[in-house]
Formats: C-alpha cells, sequence, structure tokens
C-alpha cells in the first residue's frame, strides 16, 4: 500500500529496510501506530507491504540447502563464481548453540569514571595518521574472504596507538568527514563505527582498557560480512526477503571467526553476534531483549545506525545527520538504550550551532540554537527569518555543511 492509503492498526507483512537493507525500521507482524506513520512519512518511504485480513499465511525462513540454493540461482544471474560446498559447511558451522543464548554481563564500566590518560595532537585525519591501521585491518578484512583467521595483535596494537585521536576532538561529525573512501565499503564502514563507539565510550566514562576493547569490537562487529557472497552483499535494489535473510548470517559468522582468534575477549566477540539485536526482543538472531544485551552492542547498534543512514553506498543514498538523529531518538527506549542514545544524540548537537544546513525547502540557513531536549530540531537562521523546527514538524535539515 501508499503511504496515503496506510492506516492505524494494519499489520506489516514484511519488514522495512533504510540503508539499503543495513537498518530495520519496523519488523513483520508490526501493528502500525499513528508515530509509525509519521516516522516512515518522514523518512520518505512510498509504500509497504500490508497483511491482508485473509492472509494466514506465516513467514519461513529459508533453510540452509534453500538459502545455498537461492546464492547459487543469484551468482548464475550474476555470472558469478560460487562454492556451495563450501558455504554450505560454514553455515553449517555457525548454527548457534544453546550457550549462545545465555545472558551476558551488559553493565562493564563505571558511568563516573574519570579519563585522564587519553590525549592527542595535530589535526590530521586517522586514516592518514594511523596508516598501519588501515592496512592492517583492510587486509585483515580481505584475508577472511578466503579464511577464518584473524591476527588480532597487530589490530590491537595499531587500535591502542589511534585511540588518542580517534577521541581528541568532540567534534566526531567533523572527523569522521576527513576519511577518505577505500574500495572496501564494509572497512569504510566499520572504520567510521569504530569512531563513532569509542567517543561513546568516552562519553560515559570508559577507562583505557575499556575503550580499547570497545573500538577492537566496533572495528571487528561487521566482519562477517566477508563471508557473505558480494553479489548478494552489494546487490543494488535489494528487494526480497530472501536476499535480508542471508546477509542477516553476518553476526553469526562474525561470531564464528571471533571464537576462533586467540585474545579475543568477551566483550568483542558478543558485539559481533548481538550488535542486530534490539531491547524489545525484535533483533536477531537471538532475539534477546535489553538484560541479555552486552553494552558494547548496545552502543554498536546506534552507531552502526547512525553511520549507515548518514553515508551514501552504491546501492543506497544517504540521510542527513538530523534525519538519523531523529530516528534514533524515535526508537530510544524502544529497540535501542535510551541512556546510550541520549549520550549520543545530546554530544553530537553540541556542536551544531554554527553550522550552515540546507532545508527541505530548498533554503540554506545557519544553525543558531540547540535545545537539548530536543536536539534534532534546532533553530534555523535564514536571512533575516528564524525557523523553530520544534514547531515547524514538517520542516526539515536534508544536508549538514561541515
Amino acid at each position: 500500500m501508499t503511504i496515503d492509503e496506510l492506516q492505524v492498526g494494519m499489520v506489516l507483512a514484511s519488514p522495512i529496510y533504510l540503508a539499503g537493507g543495513d537498518v530495520e525500521l519496523l519488523s513483520a507482524d508490526v501493528e502500525i501506530t499513528a508515530r509509525h506513520i509519521q516516522l516512515i512519512q518522514r523518512l520518505g518511504i512510498e509504500s509497504v507491504d500490508i497483511k491482508s485480513v485473509e492472509d494466514e499465511e506465516t513467514s519461513k525462513s529459508l533453510n540452509l540447502e534453500e538459502e545455498v540454493a537461492y546464492i547459487k540461482q543469484e551468482a548464475r544471474a550474476q555470472n558469478r563464481t560460487f562454492d556451495s560446498e563450501k558455504y554450505l559447511l560454514e553455515l553449517e558451522e555457525i548454527q548457534l548453540k544453546d550457550e549462545d543464548i545465555q545472558p551476558v554481563l551488559t553493565n562493564i564500566a563505571n558511568a563516573n569514571m574519570v579519563i585522564n590518560v587519553l590525549t592527542g595532537e595535530g589535526n590530521i585525519p586517522i586514516d592518514e595518521k594511523h596508516k598501519d591501521l588501515v592496512e592492517h585491518t583492510t587486509k585483515a578484512f580481505q584475508d577472511l574472504r578466503t579464511s577464518s583467521e584473524l591476527d588480532l595483535k597487530s589490530i590491537k596494537e595499531d587500535v591502542d596507538k589511534a585511540i588518542p585521536d580517534m577521541i581528541r576532538n568532540d567534534d566526531v561529525l567533523m572527523r569522521l568527514s576527513q576519511l577518505k573512501a577505500s574500495d572496501n565499503s564494509t572497512f569504510d564502514h566499520s572504520l567510521r563505527v569504530s569512531i563513532l563507539a569509542t567517543m561513546v565510550g568516552k562519553w560515559m566514562g570508559y577507562n583505557k582498557d575499556q575503550l580499547s576493547d570497545l573500538a577492537q569490537a566496533s572495528l571487528l562487529f561487521d566482519i562477517g560480512k566477508m563471508k557473505i557472497p558480494d553479489f548478494v552483499l552489494n546487490k543494488p535494489n535489494k528487494t526480497k526477503q530472501e536476499e535480508f535473510d542471508i546477509i542477516k548470517k553476518h553476526a553469526q559468522f562474525g561470531y564464528a571467526i571471533l571464537l576462533k582468534t586467540k585474545g579475543v575477549t568477551n566483550n568483542i566477540k558478543y558485539s559481533a553476534l548481538q550488535h542486530h539485536e534490539r531491547m524489545d526482543g525484535s533483533g536477531y538472531p537471538l532475539r534477546l531483549r535489553s538484560g541479555q544485551i552486552h553494552e558494547f552492542a548496545k552502543i554498536i547498534m546506534v552507531c552502526d545506525i547512525f553511520d549507515a543512514m548518514t553515508n551514501k553506498r552504491p546501492y543506497k543514498d544517504s540521510v542527513s545527520p538530523f534525519v538519523a538523529a531523529e530516528y534514533i531518538q524515535w526508537h530510544a527506549g524502544k529497540t535501542l538504550d535510551a541512556k546510550i542514545c541520549y549520550i549520543f544524540l545530546k554530544n553530537l548537537s553540541e556542536f551544531y550551532t554554527g553550522k550552515d544546513v540546507l532545508l527541505n525547502t530548498n533554503e540554506r540557513g545557519r544553525i543558531i540554537y540547540v535545545d537539548v531536549n530536543s536536539p534534532t530540531r534546532p533553530v534555523v537562521q535564514v536571512g533575516e527569518s528564524f525557523y523553530d523546527l520544534t514547531k515547524l514538524k514538517d520542516m526539515q535539515i536534508v544536508k549538514l555543511f561541515s
């Protein structure tokens, strides 16, 4: 149905995805509310799949053989090679066991701990100043295409050297804008998420060792994607549920890789497995709820969503940081951790004042005031006019100029 036809009480027949499938906005079987409709309209979604009254068919995930058969079909369609026997063995290996479903320690840091050992200097972009980190981690990502071994020691050494520069400047959006794109979009995304997550850790009062673990965890959380055939992972205009089901396996692949990795901590291991879980149990792969989800995974899921939405990829356009922040604000306390969302949005918003923006009215203006209670809806000056976005609900910031 088109959004104009959507009514409160209707039930989604299939999930709504954003950012080319990287972010699940709403899950299947969710009953639509007025708030959902408003959010869907604001994000520019034109139509959704709705269950009819007569529809009693339940959704069914692919079994392993069906999944491999689907990928073989996709490989033939794109004239790509695919080792189906090897992939089936890898799928069988990552099936989660009972011990993976047990609750894990969620509160790993003292929120009042003072950071007094982390400094930095200069304004050289992180990917230029810390080329070893980029080169070693990029190679580790690429090697996982053909193996399941990861050299964590060199990555940890590089991360520890980079942490002072990752957290030195609180204007993290400016820091991210300095990074150069590489040929590996998965690594680029992971590096940006690592910078964002490490900043959140700093704002939450993590100490040096905890920040080191968090930086590693958020750099490696998506490594399981290297086991997903790239002709499925990077396919433009993904629309079939089978494709999303295949890509969702990356959380289990990453966990399996890290289980075999020498020196890996539970913090890092659970971050890879749980970063797509959600507070209300609507995530995957284990449908865990708030108290069962590791705090690192809660931080990474917020940063993952923000970066996925705000960066353009071959298969999707980007949205402004304000649209992404509004999405996060809407889900705080529901699917995302409320405390982490508050810390993330509050600290980002402190650097919005004075930034130039483009409105959806095609007017260019400047942010002159941000209310801490409404960090996604600032006051914007355009010429002699002042727009208070907390009152002008239809007005949006579509671009933030660095």
